[in-house]
């Protein structure tokens, strides 16, 4: 049996106010990539490639990146993980 790939349309960054706004004591929360792709169901890679696409947005703190509480917040929303 072959393997089908379904092309996606390009993803848009999402805004971290998309929909109710989140309360401001999450602005300056951050998840290692690890960690946030447990929160959305995905895989590292996965969350790799949301944030090279700019659907994520990340901070770095040396060679480390960490995922922004409000992105994946605001990912989830879309109901898209």
């Amino acid at each position: 049996m072959g393997t089908r790939t379904a092309e996606r349309p390009a993803v848009a960054p999402v805004a971290p106010t998309a929909g109710r706004p989140l309360p401001e004591v999450f602005e300056d929360m951050t998840l290692p990539v690890r960690s946030a792709a447990g929160l959305l169901g995905l895989s590292p890679w996965t969350v790799d490639r949301l944030i090279d696409r700019g659907v994520l947005l990340t901070t770095v703190c040396g060679p480390y990146r960490y995922v922004t509480l409000t992105s994946i917040m605001a990912y989830r929303r879309l109901g898209r993980s």
